[in-house]
């Protein structure tokens, strides 16, 4: 694909209506608040990314939107059909919708490239063998790993198999797929097919596509739209311009990986300590911030040279 695909944006996006729509949605996990009256919509054939810090509401808002995890309260309506009343076969259908790239890929290690990209279509239809066949065909070289189809998951790269990944996510035709880190642990030049291969999936196949991911760069380059979310909220939505030129300090602090802007004191207890904002109590987040503003001061601080002794008088 050419570097240019890059560029490409639908300029007939802004007219869609919603796929996803998420209206006050919260969720408590372990007692404490993960999501807290989220609010967003997803427009048909979008690439919509998603960024944040660690611990805040990103992977449970995943499984919020495929029926893995219920809401305490609010609603989520997928292609207009509320899903938090939906019961196990109704989730089942509506999950069929999705197709999902996992952070690693998630092959089965025992199956052929082209065996795992298969996989689905054996489950979920009733095709004859040769339909599968051709299906199987047409999303590996979608992927430019038709060559490397007899291969297994350990004869390949990282790269590659986030590809078969790829095409296993997308051999049911889903109306939204969902992306985990698709570039991480992966070199700048394989990210970047990764990043060619999720646009060229919007323009080719109008697939609407939902990227949690770190990568500024590669968000940059994806998204029409770029949400950040923040204690359980989206606190800005918009076009990746927008994200870059932000002056909201939490979106700057992150999108310059900590440079400009500023987060709470909640959020650098979390992120000193690796723990999700919320984890620690209130009197444990005070004392870690109270030492880290201690510590700071005294690197800021000069150290005092020792006093000269006084020699000792002799009688």
């Amino acid at each position: 694909m050419s570097d240019n695909t890059t560029s490409r944006r639908s300029p007939s996006i802004r007219d869609r209506g919603p796929v996803v729509d998420f209206n006050g949605v919260c969720k408590k996990l372990a007692g404490r608040q993960i999501l807290d009256g989220l609010s967003f919509q997803v427009r048909r054939g979008e690439n919509f990314v998603i960024i944040g810090y660690s611990g805040t509401g990103k992977s449970v808002t995943l499984r919020n939107m495929v029926g893995l995890m219920k809401p305490d309260a609010g609603s989520i309506r997928i292609e207009g059909d509320e899903i938090t009343t939906m019961n196990e076969r109704e989730l089942e259908t509506m999950r069929r919708r999705f197709g999902v790239l996992f952070q690693s890929g998630a092959l089965i290690a025992w199956l052929t490239v082209e065996e795992n990209v298969e996989l689905p279509l054996q489950e979920h239809t009733r095709m004859s063998r040769k339909r599968r066949a051709e299906v199987v065909r047409d999303k590996l070289e979608l992927v430019n790993l038709w060559q490397d189809r007899a291969k297994y998951p350990a004869e390949i790269s990282g790269g590659m198999k986030k590809r078969a990944g790829l095409a296993r996510a997308i051999a049911l035709d889903p109306e939204i797929v969902l992306y985990d880190e698709p570039t991480s642990g992966l070199d700048p030049v394989i990210a970047h097919e990764i990043d060619n291969l999720i646009i060229a999936l919007r323009n080719k196949l109008g697939m609407t596509q939902i990227i949690v991911t770190h990568d500024m760069q590669s968000a940059y380059a994806i998204a029409d739209r770029i949400g950040m979310f923040y204690h359980g909220r989206m606190i800005q939505m918009g076009s990746p311009e927008e994200i870059r030129t932000s002056e909201v300090p939490e979106v700057r602090h992150f999108i310059t990986g900590g440079t400009e802007g500023a987060v709470s004191r909640r959020s650098v207890t979390a992120i000193l300590t690796g723990r999700a904002p919320g984890a620690q109590s209130m009197r444990s987040e005070a004392a870690i911030a109270e030492k880290v503003l201690a510590d700071a001061r005294k690197e800021d601080t000069p150290a005092e040279e020792p006093a000269p002794q006084q020699e000792e008088k002799t009688a």
